[in-house]
This record gives C-alpha cells, sequence and structure tokens, in this order.
C-alpha cells in the first residue's frame, strides 16, 4: 500500500509542477483586425487573454502612432518573442495585412487567419482573390479559421477562436511541446 501512496504523491507533484510552469510562461498574441467595432471586440478579447495570463497587443494601443503603421507591425511581428498573430479580415485594411504578412518567413507561420464563415475557401461560396490566398495560406500553414459572429450557423466565435487557440498553445509552450 505504500509503494501506492509514494506513486501518487509523485503524480500529484509532478503534475503541479506543470501547473506552476503553465502559470509561469507567457506567450505574446497580437490582434489585428479593423477598427471602429472590430477594435472595440479586439480589445474586449486582449481583456480575456490577459486575465488567463497571456500578454494581448493591439496595434492601435500598443505601437508608436509616430512611424508608419506598415511599418512598425512589420518590424514587431518578426520578433521572436511574439508567439501568434491572428489577424480577422473584415475589413479592407485588415485584409491587406493579412496579404502583406502572408508571405513574410518570419509572420507567416505565427499568422492565424480568421474569415467569416461565408468566405472560407472549404465552407464558404466565395470566389474572391481573397479567398483564393486564404486557401493558398491553409494549404501551406493550415491556420485558416471559420468564424460566425452573429450565431448564425454552427461556427465558433472569433473571441472564441482566439482565446482557445491562444491557451492551448501557452499549455504546450509550458511543457515544451513549442
Amino acid at each position: 500500500m505504500s509503494e501506492f501512496r509514494e506513486i501518487r504523491k509523485r503524480i500529484e507533484n509532478y503534475r503541479r509542477g506543470l501547473e506552476e510552469r503553465v502559470k509561469e510562461t507567457c506567450i505574446i498574441v497580437v490582434l489585428l483586425g479593423a477598427g471602429g467595432e472590430g477594435l472595440r471586440k479586439r480589445r474586449k478579447i486582449r481583456r480575456k487573454l490577459e486575465k488567463n495570463g497571456i500578454l494581448g497587443l493591439i496595434p492601435e494601443d500598443d505601437f508608436s502612432p509616430d512611424v508608419a503603421p506598415s511599418v512598425t507591425e512589420e518590424a514587431v511581428l518578426e520578433r521572436a518573442d511574439v508567439d501568434l498573430i491572428f489577424v480577422n479580415v473584415e475589413s479592407w485594411g485588415s485584409a491587406t495585412e493579412f496579404a502583406q504578412f502572408h508571405d513574410k518567413k518570419l509572420i507567416a507561420p505565427k499568422l492565424r487567419v480568421l474569415v467569416p464563415y461565408k468566405h472560407h475557401p472549404l465552407y464558404g461560396s466565395s470566389k474572391s482573390y481573397l479567398t483564393d490566398l486564404y486557401l493558398t495560406h491553409l494549404a501551406i500553414y493550415g491556420h485558416v479559421y471559420a468564424y460566425d459572429d452573429e450565431w448564425e450557423s454552427i461556427f465558433p466565435t472569433s473571441e472564441k477562436i482566439i482565446v482557445t487557440l491562444s491557451l492551448r498553445y501557452r499549455r504546450l509552450k509550458a511543457i515544451g511541446k513549442i
């Protein structure tokens, strides 16, 4: 019986150690997207991420307004300490950001593209140039997610996708899988 208690105690200690590593692990998540209502949604998501120990950055709030956004964003996103970049393609500006970063070798693997399900290359019916670019990104990197913020379908909200993926990424980084 004492051998079982000893094994149980080692397992519990190991589990506690993993939980501590997760608490101590910081990841940096950048949230790109539209202004106006899109910016309000990104700020709400950032608050939720930060309550869970994840540093969320929003260019409009956190990057220098004195330098052109197209220059600042690329320089910051290429840094190794930025873990994930979510771009919610919901405006011409965010579509431009996606197109600008999709081919950058230091940025594209970190890029998680959020697309309204109606425009997703596998689930929607759109045949646009942008949808074709989503398909290319999906084929190369596999990170194009269909969402529905209007609750009209079975697809998750953009917030749920961002929070869920960020939390899992943090846990995987904490245990050395990333």
